[in-house]
């Protein structure tokens, strides 16, 4: 769970006000993807040598379908479900229908450190690099994190390299972005 926590803040600190030097140019990359529609993304996480996959559809700001070794998860305007086993089951309050949204306000105005102007290697090619600290809290998981973003040429991220922590575990998050527009997501039946 703490993964899930610390990669879904590292995916939404991007919706946040940056340092004044790289804003405009953050600001542009983060409302483009805001409304760029669905993408897939896929993430590896090494947390001391313990390697987590996950993937996940997910459509800013109101919907993702979470998938992970043990656990999935269905977020949508109107619930929702995790499936352990076979079994989906409606979340919890706390993981009700307005999390992404209570998640996206908890991390608002909370990075330092900001830099950009480089480039850097990104899966073979060689992007535009935006980094920043981040710290926050949603849901009374507290995360701090440095985050690389690579900006690809579409002007959406591509990418993003997360070495933070979350619950007390350090981890390294690389995640890889590709945008989609048929990507759809339901409720599970």
């Amino acid at each position: 769970m703490k993964l899930f926590f610390l990669a879904t803040a590292a995916v939404l600190v991007a919706a946040n006000s940056a340092h004044a030097d790289c804003k405009s140019d953050v600001d542009g990359i983060v409302k483009g993807m805001m409304s760029a529609g669905p993408y897939h993304m896929t993430m590896n996480s090494d947390g001391g040598g313990k390697i987590t996959k996950m993937e996940a559809d997910v459509n800013l700001p109101t919907s993702e379908h979470i998938k992970m070794d043990q656990m999935e998860i269905v977020i949508l305007p109107q619930g929702t479900w995790m499936k352990r086993g076979d079994k989906w089951q409606s979340a919890p309050g706390a993981m009700g229908s307005n999390m992404i949204k209570t998640m996206m306000g908890t991390f608002q105005d909370t990075r330092s450190n900001f830099s950009c102007g480089s480039n850097d290697n990104f899966d073979g090619h060689s992007y535009p690099v935006y980094q920043y600290d981040s710290s926050g809290e949603a849901m009374g998981i507290k995360t701090t994190s440095h985050i690389t973003l690579y900006k690809g040429d579409n002007g959406l991220p591509v990418g993003l390299i997360v070495d933070g922590t979350a619950m007390g575990v350090h981890s390294i998050t690389t995640q890889h972005i590709k945008y989609d527009p048929s990507i759809t997501i339901e409720a599970p039946k």
